[in-house]
């Protein structure tokens, strides 16, 4: 018979074994924390941090990606402008303050903004290609530009331009025109808001004025300039910066630069085209010939309940914005938001050869109707 061994010696066995790995694993342990090496700075916490933390004009790394909300350009008409062009014998007309002429620098954005555009569908035509003006005479070279826009009644005419200050070197903010007053074309001031906020978050400029959208007015006070003047389709001009500036200069001279800058606008415009873009049809008389006590029926197209998708069976229209005037005066109507129609019934003294129907509204982004004209004909 063999003789049981005490659990109790068993335990006195292995406490020198167990006692040693411990404290083998604490002297490991210290020797680890001992070499770790020395911590780096925090980084600022983004939950945390405070705005000192971060440089706004620091620039991200280049990244050109086509949003998805882009879609909603295809099929539009959108004139590019590249301002000036073809004064290079000009010596320092429209220059930085090392030689960099403007219009070089209009030229390389707008085709940059072509690029963008074209891979979003949209019909895009620029008022020059190349180093050149439409006509010599100043006047008539910027009648020539925007005639081009009002003959194909395009959806946007976008003057392209950059800035200068000839007594102040430090000056760098971007500004948006639009022309005349705020009523004059509210679709311009649309497209004029959304393109500011596309080139704020390019650029990273760090002056701003308190509002940079500014009546053309304000530089040639009941004039304006002469390529928004003529515009019969919505128009605005950019100053995105000033090529006066030196160190602007000095960016402005960089490819990627100017990219930044096309990609600026590209998004605004993606994001004006992404609110909807109201547009009005003369739906009766089909011929659209007018006669006296014969009812007009006008579609309204809010740009957005074509879309279809979640809440678009419901007006889209803010019924209170509906202007509908005949020679600019008011005209009385009758309007069903859940059709998205408005009934005229006109008398003999409102029909006449030429007479100019305007119907205007805002959609729920606020976006204006693009060409709110409708030209009756007298019928027989």
């Amino acid at each position: 018979m063999s003789e049981r061994r005490s659990p109790l010696a068993d335990v006195r066995v292995l406490t020198p074994y167990v006692l040693a790995a411990v404290l083998g694993g604490v002297v490991v342990w210290l020797g680890m924390w001992a070499l770790r090496p020395a911590p780096g700075p925090l980084s600022p916490d983004p939950l945390r941090g405070s705005f000192s933390d971060y440089d706004w004009s620091a620039q991200p790394a280049p990244a050109f990606s086509l949003p998805p909300y882009a879609r909603f350009l295809k099929g539009l008409t959108i004139v590019l402008d590249p301002g000036h062009g073809g004064r290079g014998d000009r010596v320092g007309w429209k220059c930085g303050p090392t030689g960099l002429r403007e219009a070089e620098v209009n030229l390389r954005v707008a085709r940059f903004l072509r690029d963008f555009l074209t891979q979003a569908d949209v019909n895009v035509v620029l008022t020059r290609d190349a180093d050149a003006y439409l006509d010599p005479d100043d006047k008539k070279d910027l009648r020539a530009r925007i005639a081009i826009a009002n003959e194909l009644r395009a959806d946007l005419f976008l003057s392209i331009h950059h800035n200068g200050d000839d007594n102040s070197s430090a000056t760098n903010y971007t500004s948006v025109f639009y022309h005349a007053a705020p009523n004059h074309s509210p679709a311009s001031l649309d497209a004029a808001r959304h393109l500011l906020n596309g080139l704020n978050d390019a650029l990273r400029l760090e002056q701003h004025l308190n509002s940079g959208l500014i009546s053309d007015y304000a530089i040639f006070p009941g004039d304006g300039f002469a390529v928004l003047r003529g515009a019969w389709v919505p128009a605005v001009l950019t100053e995105a910066s000033f090529h006066s500036n030196p160190n602007e200069e000095r960016r402005l001279r960089d490819p990627v630069y100017n990219r930044r800058e096309a990609y600026g606008l590209f998004l605004g415009l993606a994001r004006w085209a992404q609110a909807g873009l109201p547009r009005v049809r003369l739906i009766q008389p089909k011929d659209g010939c007018v006669k006296a006590g014969k009812e007009i029926i006008i579609e309204l197209d809010d740009g957005l309940s074509s879309r279809g998708g979640f809440g678009m069976e419901l007006p889209q229209i803010h019924a209170e914005s509906l202007m509908v005037e005949l020679d600019g005066k008011s005209l009385s109507h009758t309007a069903d938001f859940t059709k998205r129609r408005v009934r005229i019934t006109p008398t003999r003294a409102m029909i006449k050869n030429g007479a100019r129907l305007r119907i205007d509204f805002a959609n729920l982004f606020g976006q204006h109707v693009l060409h709110p004209g409708v030209v009756l004909k007298a019928g027989s």
